[in-house]
């Protein structure tokens, strides 16, 4: 084939000083493109220019900060007349175990890895819209999709860019935008901190940059919504798969007893499903199912939470309110935490009036510690968390202002961090704890008009399978749910006949058993649960192909393999960590092709 031409094409590569971002530029200058080099590091950038330059390609500096997304685009429409790629490169880390995190190395990540995406992709997205082409690439990584020792902002951050782009390419479909996000493991000045180094000088950029190519290309394949993992010259796709599940009657006898007596039906993979949307799921045929089903069978002893404390964030009504009852019937003490007032304490007063034992929290999800010290103050310890809180802003991306993207990460992923950070000294301390936080299937399969929710739910998922890696020698389970029902919030977007069949306690039972001490073992897993139907949903990979280390590795090469890449076949793999994941990208540092000698 012809090789792939970028002429006339104008690529905005951030964080473009070195690594993979300088990498791309070169790459992309090669084969016809203007490329305007972000980095914050001047001198840096500069470099990777004058190399263009020299070469006889064309390029420009840009030195303003990725979350001043206005600034780096307008340096590419100065220069060059428009933009038609943009690769979101630019990152940092800030390693810590999760107990010793500060907030700012929290927000110093995700301010760079999220806000920083959001504001250049919207600033690109008019122009792409109004040329009826565009291409975005989101850079994530393997610890956002497993989860890493120490990463838990990285990986809430990488995590949330796979959300985002998810609902970017659904958004971008009808105007020729496309979207996908990487997942890529190469030798930068930020790997070498965290991987040796016999492992980086079998990683070269140049093993990750010639994919890209052709992500961005627009007579390649559709990768649109995507994700994928590369390097050392492996790439292998990545979907989600899910187990058909269990379906439970949606009466009384829907307790976690019961719920603990089909878990093996909930977490059974033989017979499993590839959504891709939120509607990939018969949610009026599984509530009708299970209103005909008899009365759930119970595991016995009951599942109970006597002496235990509970700590439910916005549970002043809708899901936090069915599981704050539920808790306290089960005879948990239970701190209602909701900002308003008159919520919080008509659950509190329910609750009491029913012989129960609960306290109201009142102020923001964010204010972790107050609803802690809450906790101890009224009941002396804490021994769940159930991060709840959620508000939704849903606006076409195209106009999602600021604000509206701010609020959305700050409620949902913030405070998840904030109450998670609270509770965290106790929890290890006392050697058991138990942590739910919700996301959504708008979080795992994006949704038009939800780009801030979609990432901001998909970030919970990244950081809750690194708090389920950190915490499981302290006996702590972490574990995420993306529940559908009928609430203040889902009545903004579902029709009333809905929002009244799917009511919250069908959610309850499922959070209650894994919040038990009956669970043992399920941590860093993630349910979707509706109308009595719960399933696990996990990542699957491709067998994906390597390609040999002792030869150019091309875009044609890429294109000429695209099938064995991207096909799911019995020989696909379930990697559940960063190091499983890493291992056929290491496996192909031996990958070396015969020449055979002529006679």
């Amino acid at each position: 084939m012809a090789p792939l031409s970028f002429k006339g094409h104008t690529a905005v590569v951030t964080g473009a000083g070195g690594g993979l971002g300088r990498a791309y530029s070169l790459f992309f200058a090669s084969r016809g493109a203007n490329v305007v080099v972000n980095d914050f590091n001047g001198e840096a950038a500069q470099k990777v220019v004058d190399e263009i330059t020299k070469a006889g390609g064309k390029a420009v500096v840009n030195t303003s900060s990725v979350t001043d997304g206005e600034a780096v685009i307008k340096t590419a429409v100065d220069n060059f007349g428009t933009v038609t790629i943009l690769i979101n490169n630019a990152g940092i880390l800030r390693d810590r175990g999760f107990k010793n995190m500060t907030d700012k190395e929290w927000d110093q990540i995700t301010e760079v890895h999220l806000h920083g995406a959001f504001a250049c992709t919207k600033a690109a997205w008019p122009i792409f819209r109004k040329q009826k082409f565009g291409r975005v690439i989101n850079t994530a990584s393997a610890a956002g999709i497993y989860g890493n020792f120490g990463q838990a902002n990285y990986s809430a951050a990488k995590m949330g860019l796979i959300g985002f782009t998810k609902t970017l390419a659904r958004e971008g479909a009808k105007y020729g935008i496309k979207s996908t996000a990487i997942a890529p493991f190469a030798a930068s000045a930020m790997t070498e901190t965290v991987m040796p180094p016999d492992m980086l000088k079998n990683m070269s950029p140049d093993f990750v940059a010639p994919f890209v190519a052709v992500l961005c290309h627009p007579d390649a394949p559709d990768a649109s919504g995507k994700v994928f993992e590369i390097g050392a010259g492996f790439v292998a796709e990545l979907r989600w798969e899910r187990t058909d599940g269990a379906v439970f009657k949606t009466d009384a006898s829907f307790t976690p007893s019961a719920v603990k007596q089909k878990w093996a039906e909930v977490t059974d993979f033989s017979k499993p499903y590839y959504p891709e949307s939120v509607t990939d799921v018969d949610s009026a045929g599984k509530l009708e199912t299970a209103k005909k089903l008899p009365p759930n069978p119970q595991s016995s002893p009951e599942v109970r939470f006597d002496g235990q404390t509970v700590i439910i964030t916005g549970a002043g009504a809708g899901l936090g309110r069915a599981y704050a009852l539920m808790y306290a019937k089960l005879g948990a003490n239970v701190v209602v935490n909701d900002l308003n007032e008159k919520g919080a304490n008509s659950v509190v007063e329910e609750i009491t009036k029913a012989g129960g034992k609960a306290a109201a929290a009142i102020c923001s999800a964010e204010d972790g510690d107050k609803i802690v010290a809450v906790a101890l103050e009224k009941f002396g310890g804490v021994h769940v968390l159930v991060a709840n809180a959620g508000i939704l802003r849903d606006k076409s991306f195209q106009s999602m202002t600021k604000p509206e993207w701010d609020i959305v990460l700050q409620v949902h992923l913030r405070s998840t961090y904030k109450c998670a950070k609270a509770v965290w000294p106790i929890f290890q301390k006392q050697k058991y704890g138990r942590i739910v936080n919700t996301c959504s299937q708008v979080g795992i399969y994006g949704n038009f008009g939800q780009a801030n929710y979609s990432t901001a739910k998909a970030g919970i998922i990244g950081l809750t399978k690194s708090l389920a890696i950190e915490g499981k020698k302290y006996g702590i389970l972490a574990n995420v749910i993306a529940p559908s029902a009928g609430t203040a919030m889902t009545s903004t977007v579902w029709p009333q006949e809905m929002v009244d069949a799917f009511k919250p306690d069908f959610i309850a039972p499922v959070v209650g058993y894994l919040t038990s001490n009956d669970n043992i073992e399920t941590t860093g897993s993630i349910f979707e649960i509706l109308g009595g139907w719960a399933a696990q949903t996990r990542w699957q990979r491709t067998n994906g192909h390597g390609f040999p280390h002792n030869k150019p590795f091309t875009p044609e090469d890429v294109i000429a393999k695209w099938k064995e890449i991207t096909t799911f076949d019995e020989r696909a793999r379930y990697p559940t960590s960063s190091g499983e994941s890493l291992e056929q990208v290491i496996a192909n540092f031996n990958n070396v092709e015969t020449v055979k000698a002529k006679l």
